[in-house]
């Protein structure tokens, strides 16, 4: 529950995809506040990796705006989405199932050691994580 005086980090209002004119959502609104832990649950089709999508620049919304730090902001791609601080663990968890979760979750931006950052600080990453 949230105090009322805080606001959302992030605030998805109205968005709305369509693929070949079938809704994957429609007017949907979801917030998220500082320190918080979100877990998106919910049926097969419901619509939680489409959002997730539009949230981490993978998609774009057809309606809708989303709001970070109460500015309108757009996630024009993974990378913008990056750098605003939104990371996902996805539930596809055979696809690096060679790494453990500390180097899933920092996949591309995995923090380096040495004065040429050529190696993977492991100990880092899982501090971290």
């Amino acid at each position: 529950m949230h105090s009322g005086l805080d606001k959302p980090v992030f605030s998805l209002h109205g968005i709305s995809k369509q693929f070949a004119g079938v809704y994957a959502l429609k007017n949907v609104d979801f917030e998220i506040y500082t320190a918080e832990v979100v877990a998106l649950i919910g049926e097969n089709g419901a619509g939680k990796s489409t959002l997730m999508k539009i949230l981490g620049g993978i998609y774009q919304p057809d309606a809708g705006d989303i709001r970070y730090s109460d500015r309108l902001v757009t996630i024009p791609d993974v990378k913008h989405a990056i750098e605003m601080g939104i990371a996902f663990v996805h539930q596809e968890l055979s696809i690096l199932d060679n790494l453990d979760i500390a180097g899933n979750m920092f996949l591309g931006r995995e923090p380096l050691r040495g004065k040429l950052g050529g190696l993977i600080n492991k100990k880092k990453t899982i501090r971290r994580s």
